[in-house]
Formats: C-alpha cells, structure tokens, sequence
C-alpha cells in the first residue's frame, strides 16, 4: 500500500448521515460509505481525529479529552452492536425531542444527540450488567478490561469527576491531587465500570469496522494531533509529560486568519507542551501507546502539525486571555507575562546551530513514531511556517508531506506542475481548516469581474477605489492563471466563475499528479460550499455540517461516477 497510487475522501464521523442515525454519524454509517469507496475506486477514506471530547455545543476533535479513548456518540445504536440494547423505537417516540429540542438536520446538534444517546446507553448497560444471557459477554469484557492498561482506569476516572465537579477543566476542582482523585472515584464503581464499558463497546465496534475495512481493500486514515487538551485525562493524571505554563499554537499569517487576534498574534490553541526529555526516560511509552492504538483501526494516519516535533510556537497565556492581549504591543504582553514572549519552543531558527539543534529533535522524534507500528502509512500536516530543513527530512523518513498546488509556486511566479511533486506526498486543494476550492476559485474571480465592472461603470470609481480594486484584480487573476497553466486550461475558460468543466479539469489535473496520495473534502466531491472549521472561531457551524445524503444515495449520484472515472483515468483504482 505504501508504493500504492490512491484517491481519498475526507469523511469526517460527524458529517455521515445513514437510516435511523440518530443526528450524527456513527460506525454504522462508515460501514456503508467503506462500500461506496470500494465500489468506486477510492482507496482511502479520511477522517478527523476520534478520540472522546469534552462536552461543549459544538467540540474540536483536535481537543480531546484523551489520547487514546474513543468518542461513544460515534456508537451505532443498533442491537447488533450494543449487547443489552433492545430494539430502538424512533427516537420521538421515546423522548429524544423532550431531551432537547430538535435543530436544523443539515447540523450536528451535539447535545441533543449525547442526552439521546446517554439514555439509550445506560439503558443498554443495565441490562448488560446485570442480565444472565450476557454472563459469557462480560466475560469477554472483562479480560479486556484486563489487558488495558493505566490509560482505562485514569479515563474512567476523569469522566466520572468530570461530571461530579461539573466540568472537564480539572484545575477548577476542588481536588487537585491525582492520587486523592483515584481514591476517590473508588466510590462510584458502577460509573467507572459503565465508562470503561463505553470503551469496549467502541474498540469492539472500531474493530470491526477495520476489518470490514480491509476485506473491502478501503483504507480507514485517522489523525493524531500535535498536542492534548489541556482538559484532558492525559494532563491531568500524567502531569510529568507536560508543560502547562505554555500554550501552543502557531504564528500570525496575516490574510490567511478570519479573526483579528490570529491576524495579530497567531493561533493559540491552548494546548501544553511536551517534556521531551521527560518522555525519554521511559522510552516515550505515552507516544508508544498513542500510536499503537491508533493503527489498530487506522492503516494511515495523518500527524496534525507535524512542525511541532521540530518546534512549535507557543503563548504564555491560555486561550481564554485572549481577549485581553489583543490590543496590547508585545513589549505590553511580555510586561504583563512576566518578560515571556510569544515565540517557537525550544528555541527559534535564528541561527544555524538552532536549525541543526531542531532539525535533530524533529528528526528523533517521528522516528519514534514510526518505529511504534512500521507498517502504518504516515501523513504529516507540514502547512505554515515551514523551515526549508523540515520537508528533506520528511522525504528521508518516507513521511508524505502536503501539496496544495495553488501555494506551490517556483522563484519566477509560475505554478510547481504535478509532474514535479514527489511521489511521497499528499496532494490536496482544501483541508477542513479552509474553503472548498469552489470558495477559493469563486472569490479569486468575483475580484476579477468586480474590477471589469468598475472600468466599465459610469462613472468610474474614484482613484483610491480603484486601486484596491486593481490589487484584487491582479491577486485573483494571478491565482486563477496559475490553475489555469496546473490544468492545462486557457485564459477564457479559466477567467469565469466555478463550474462543472472547470470541476473537472483542476480534479483531473489533482488526480494526475505524481502524489502518491491525493484526497478532496466531501464538501468538494458534492459540490457542497460549506465550511467545515474556520481556524480561530468557536461555535456556529464548526465541526457541525451533515451531507444531506446517505451512502447508499451517494452511490447513484453523477459526482460518484465522475470520481470513480477519474480514479480509473489516472490509475488510482
């Protein structure tokens, strides 16, 4: 598979839609779309991190609660996947709009979809528990159980204090003491044990769906974040790995941010940083566990930030004080934090002896990564700030780094063809922190016709208006000509708006690449313009948006059998 030419759909969880679904994706729904992709030549399905989340209205999978435990409201609520569960009558019928209101069915409602889901769980957990047709199932949970080690227990832990403090955000507890914290939740055996019953059922599933997966010959790719929440079980329990007087983050990127403190100072994503050092000492068994029970259900992952192994920026403040640093000089913000400054940790690339220090901890870290299970595919985000020294390194550990064509440009102005991209790599025009390239193409020609339209107005925009409307003019044009030379388009066909030859001659162009690797966001695919994340926005429709379709449906529509003819073309059957 690694020598393999494939095409992939971003799919995350949340987004899937099937019969009786209950108001968000679950593993049910993946098994369905793992036979839309075998059957339409795609060889791989992406998806967002999975890893149990705190309990906000709309949560970050990049936030996790933990790094190994897996999201329950993914379950699939069917009797044949949850021992205990007796048949489901339609969720109206017994209370699920009493539990909350009903939304907008184009959204994910999470807390609707939790408080239904929480009651048809303990239901089924009671029966479980307690049922003598079950005897030899427990059996078979409680040596798995057995088998896990001090990551079930701890999780099980945090959940249950979680919910008896009221919150995830562990140092508002009143106890802050690990080791209190275990003895206390001694008490509440039943909770702990339907926790750590929550996990099986989701491995059990998860295992499943993997094997179903791979007898299919679809790839299942999963995403491991460069860091933890801070409102984690990981933090919390194994404080040692973590430093948590640093938030990470990345620099400011100007235009690229659609907030005025990302403009400014940079994402903050409230995340600690590791202690390497630390970490060594047991030879990085966090990481060890982390990536092994990653690939029992994912064949490719992808590293998210993968920069941060090199170095990472970093913010002496938390995410929530934000607000209070973005009218303020850094001169002010570093009075105000004690002399400490935004910047990259460790150290910066300033000097040659600093590039070479962090080109050798990158390097020595992701081999550790890859050691932990050879066989899996690795994916590394290596989008932003990127030091030239980072790439090389990629290509020598056989990491597949990023290409988006419309930022592959050569020193004279003119588009990296993909007849020049190195076979490993991962050729994308969009991830689920950016438009759909329908959005990028379409503002890139609205600039054009909007400066068209005013040397043809009468009377004619003042100087100043039409200045910027020429730097606009000039800024699209030049984005649109350079998909017109990666696509083998012309200047007239290319200067209009989005449409479906235009479609079909940057995919086609995407799927000929040398990538090894080359993937298109379902917004993409179905021609669907709605965002999936805005990188340094909380709430609205982030992490929410449902395809309208089931797999089932995809499966007749015209967009599957383009995708599935282009695959063919290419040679990415």
């Amino acid at each position: 598979m690694k020598n393999a030419r494939m095409t992939g759909v971003l799919l995350p969880l949340f987004s899937l839609r099937r019969k009786n679904d209950h108001g968000i994706g679950d593993l049910a729904a993946l098994k369905e779309w793992i036979d839309w992709a075998a059957d339409h030549g795609v060889g791989f399905l992406q998806l967002l991190p999975v890893n149990a989340l705190g309990e906000g209205e709309a949560p970050s999978p990049y936030s996790a609660v933990s790094s190994v435990a897996l999201e329950p409201m993914y379950l699939a609520l069917e009797p044949e996947w949850v021992p205990g569960l007796p048949e489901l009558a339609q969720p109206s019928e017994i209370g699920m709009d009493a539990l909350h209101p009903a939304s907008d069915p184009a959204l994910v409602d999470y807390a609707r979809v939790r408080a239904w889901k929480a009651v048809m769980l303990k239901r089924a957990w009671d029966v479980f528990r307690d049922g003598e047709a079950f005897e030899g199932r427990r059996r078979d949970f409680q040596d798995w159980v057995l088998l896990q080690d001090a990551w079930l227990d701890d999780f099980a832990c945090f959940r249950v204090m979680s919910r008896l403090f009221g919150s995830c955000e562990w140092w508002k507890w009143p106890e802050q003491d690990p080791d209190r914290v275990r003895l206390m939740s001694e008490e509440y055996g039943d909770a702990m044990l339907y926790e750590k019953w929550l996990q099986w059922l989701a491995f059990m599933q998860w295992d499943d769906v993997r094997r179903y997966a791979d007898s299919r010959g679809v790839a299942l790719m999963g995403d491991i974040p460069i860091g933890v929440a801070m409102a984690s079980a990981d933090v919390f329990f194994e404080r040692r790995n973590f430093d948590v007087s640093w938030s990470g983050g990345a620099p400011a990127e100007g235009d690229f941010a659609d907030d005025p403190f990302t403009a400014k100072w940079g994402q903050n994503w409230g995340i600690p940083l590791y202690r390497w050092e630390e970490m060594a000492e047991d030879g990085f068994a966090w990481w060890k566990r982390r990536i092994r029970m990653t690939t029992r259900i994912f064949r490719m992952y992808r590293v998210d930030h993968i920069l941060g192994f090199y170095r990472i920026y970093a913010f002496p403040w938390i995410p929530e004080e934000n607000p209070v640093y973005l009218s303020l000089t850094p001169d002010e913000a570093a009075a105000r934090c004690g002399g400490r400054r935004p910047g990259f940790q460790p150290r910066p690339d300033w000097t040659e002896e600093d590039r070479k220090l962090n080109l050798a901890q990158g390097d020595r870290l992701l081999r550790v990564l890859l050691e932990a299970d050879p066989s899996a595919v690795v994916i590394g985000e290596d989008l932003g700030c990127v030091p030239d020294y980072v790439r090389p390194d990629l290509q020598l550990l056989r990491i597949a780094g990023f290409k988006i064509p419309h930022w592959e440009i050569r020193e004279d102005g003119h588009i990296v063809m993909g007849d020049a991209y190195h076979p490993c790599s991962f050729a994308v025009y969009a991830t689920h922190d950016f438009p759909p390239i329908v959005d990028t193409w379409n503002e890139c020609w609205e600039k054009v016709k909007a400066f068209r339209g005013a040397e043809a107005a009468q009377p004619v925009p003042g100087k100043e208006e039409m200045d910027a409307l020429k730097a606009g003019y000039e800024d699209g044009r030049r984005v649109l000509m350079c998909f017109a030379e990666f696509c083998g388009m012309n200047e007239e066909t290319v200067l209009a708006a989005w449409n479906p030859q235009i479609k079909n001659a940057m995919f086609d162009a995407l799927l000929a690449c040398r990538s090894r690797y080359v993937a298109m966001m379902w917004t993409e695919l179905f021609d669907d313009g709605r965002r999936l994340n805005v990188p340094g926005t909380v709430g609205g429709i982030n992490w929410r948006p449902r395809m309208g379709f089931t797999a089932e449906e995809a499966a007749g529509m015209e967009q599957s059998r383009w995708l599935a003819g282009l695959a063919e073309k290419n040679g990415r059957v």
